[in-house]
């Protein structure tokens, strides 16, 4: 269930769009969060440049999809690139307005709240940062053997 156009005004008054023209990038791998997109109208990837190698497309979005938001949960640099596909009409929020509606719930509950989309958000930041080797830009495992232990150090802390 996507949040619609006017309901992200109704959440964040006062948050202008931006246009991204295709080919634009929107997000730097590496850069600072501070703030948070959600893509209005049009298309996107995110990609994961690996060394000497075309980059890696990890995703494609389009409207309602958030561009930002591991950044701003676990307060690291950004973890890929986004680039617009299409012209991309995109809602620009600072990250401290995103990070003042997270756990809204006080107490006990609101620490809960946030402990949960931070841990995710660690997990997946660290699972991209392994790409490389999944992916076999180097160390790749050769033997049946070494890509069952790198499956269990990919998966290691994960509760399936």
């Amino acid at each position: 269930m996507k949040i619609e156009s006017r309901e992200w005004q109704e959440i964040f008054p006062g948050s202008k769009p931006k246009v991204f023209a295709k080919g634009e990038i929107m997000v730097v791998e590496g850069g600072l969060p501070n703030e948070l997109l959600v893509i209005l109208s049009g298309r996107a990837r995110v990609e994961k440049r690996i060394q000497g190698r075309d980059p890696l497309v990890l995703a494609k979005l389009g409207a309602g999809e958030l561009i930002g938001e591991l950044a701003i949960l676990t307060g690291g640099r950004r973890s890929a690139t986004v680039v617009a596909e299409a012209k991309v009409k995109a809602l620009v929020i600072p990250a401290n307005r995103v990070k003042a509606l997270l756990g809204g719930e006080v107490g006990a509950k609101g620490k809960f709240q946030r402990q949960m989309m931070e841990s995710l958000a660690r997990r997946l930041v660290r699972l991209l940062g392994r790409l490389p080797v999944y992916q076999g830009a180097f160390g790749e495992p050769k033997t049946e053997a070494g890509l069952r232990m790198a499956l269990e150090k990919m998966y290691a802390g994960w509760v399936v």
